[in-house]
């Protein structure tokens, strides 16, 4: 009931959006995400149609252009909507810029990739039109989620994940490592208003002996944006480039 709940605030509260170049405009993404919305509105007004359950075994990831790693073996414990910025340096104005990690904030969608695998899909597109709210406890925008956890880098290359709010499953804190990679698909939104250097690619990481709790895998899916140039020419010394993806956690 909660979560049919939410598909039904989504609508107005998107309509009320001002669809403006600086705050957010009409797009193929946002039309396919009414689209979306209000098929499941329709189906949940239909007698006998089923409830939502929030059952993750239920859940299916999609397959990235290079399939990466099953989890076979391992069960999936939470799927969130990730949020922030992939951080980037540059050593002067002829190198590329040099990935030193990522900061973002994460919100709680395992019901809807539980229930709603459609509406999962687009939330990162969706999402990354938003600014993340001011109060760093807010829900993510326009969806609603909860905030889950949050994402930084202990150094260049621990990407590490840690529940750490009153909402937060009870997961720990991951630190994990890059195992492999898969480029984002080629229609993956580019950034922000859909202009940008592309999406970062996809990951499959391992979790570190350094790591709390029980989780082993840690899948980076649906990326949008966050790329950065392909030089360094006129970019600062330090710079970040906007992204959302979609995260699961298997243990």
């Amino acid at each position: 009931m909660k979560y049919t709940m939410l598909l039904a605030s989504l609508a107005p509260t998107l309509m009320a959006a001002p669809l403006t170049r600086d705050a957010f405009e009409w797009t193929p993404t946002l039309a396919g995400y009414f689209d979306v919305v209000f098929q499941y509105m329709q189906q949940a007004k239909t007698p006998g149609s089923p409830s939502p359950t929030c059952d993750v075994s239920k859940a299916a990831m999609p397959i990235a252009p290079t399939p990466l790693p099953s989890p076979s073996g391992l069960v999936l414990e939470h799927v969130a909507i990730g949020r922030g910025v992939q951080n980037y340096t540059c050593a002067n104005a002829t190198a590329t810029p040099a990935a030193v990690g990522a900061v973002a904030r994460f919100y709680n969608a395992s019901c809807v990739a539980a229930d709603y695998p459609d509406l999962l899909a687009l939330i990162p597109n969706l999402a990354l039109q938003y600014p993340l709210p001011s109060d760093p406890s807010a829900p993510l925008s326009p969806s609603d989620l909860q905030l889950s956890s949050h994402h930084f880098f202990s150094n260049t290359t621990t990407p590490v994940f840690a529940f750490d709010v009153p909402e937060s499953p009870e997961l720990g804190t991951v630190f994990a490592q890059k195992e492999h990679s898969s480029d984002a698909p080629a229609n993956a939104v580019a950034g922000v208003s859909g202009t940008g250097n592309g999406a970062v690619p996809w990951l499959y990481l391992t979790s570190r002996s350094t790591t709390e709790g029980d989780i082993k895998a840690v899948y980076r899916l649906d990326t949008a944006g966050g790329q950065p140039p392909a030089t360094c020419a006129d970019m600062p010394a330090a710079f970040s480039v906007e992204y959302s993806a979609t995260y699961w956690f298997y243990k």
